[in-house]
């Protein structure tokens, strides 16, 4: 009489666990071998980066030597400046007459309906010359009287001259247009010590 054995294999539900476990281990794995890139990326990004920096560095040092020799060989060579030296300088700084800020400053003065024409220079005195549009409510020397206090209200331009003085006009017709020519003289305060600049 033969006998009839039933087999069950237990691995089955051991092997499930088994395989949950690796593939849980494998993500674990990855995981650790992602942080693990990352962070050296980081820190190999920040390596090169120190890199640059040392390399600036080193070369700012190198230049300051530099200047600093320079400097040094300009003070050996250079010249040792007297009281007088200075003084003279700073009489000089302070007597220079500044043309292109007063000249700038006269522009922004001048209104549309004005323009100067002509300037000059000669013994100490600046000679403007300008045209002006009349109208007909308005006397010509109001028109050119007016100019003139503007010119003397502002500090920046009258502190370098002594006086402002209207000089003279005249009424001339240009292509039918009706237009004063005016003159007005300014002298530059300490004449003869003034320069241009």
């Amino acid at each position: 009489m033969s006998k009839n054995y039933i087999i069950i294999n237990l691995n089955k539900a051991e092997s499930a666990e088994i395989r949950l476990e690796r593939v849980r281990e494998q993500g674990r794995w990855a995981t650790f071998a992602f942080l693990l890139i990352f962070l050296l990326g980081v820190n190999f990004r920040v390596w090169i980066i120190n890199n640059g920096y040392n390399n600036i560095i080193s070369l700012k040092k190198v230049e300051i030597e530099r200047l600093n020799d320079e400097i040094n060989k300009l003070q050996s060579q250079g010249k040792n400046l007297s009281k007088n030296d200075i003084l003279a300088f700073a009489d000089l700084e302070q007597d220079r007459f500044l043309w292109a800020q007063n000249l700038e400053e006269m522009g922004n003065m001048t209104p549309d309906d004005m323009a100067i024409v002509g300037l000059r220079f000669k013994r100490g005195k600046l000679t403007i010359k300008g045209i002006a549009l009349t109208f007909e409510d308005r006397k010509d020397f109001e028109i050119i009287d007016e100019y003139v206090q503007t010119l003397r209200k502002n500090k920046n331009f009258s502190n370098n001259f002594g006086r402002i003085k209207y000089v003279g006009h005249s009424k001339v017709s240009v292509r039918g247009q009706e237009i004063v020519r005016f003159e007005i003289e300014a002298t530059v305060r300490k004449a003869g010590r003034k320069s241009f600049s």
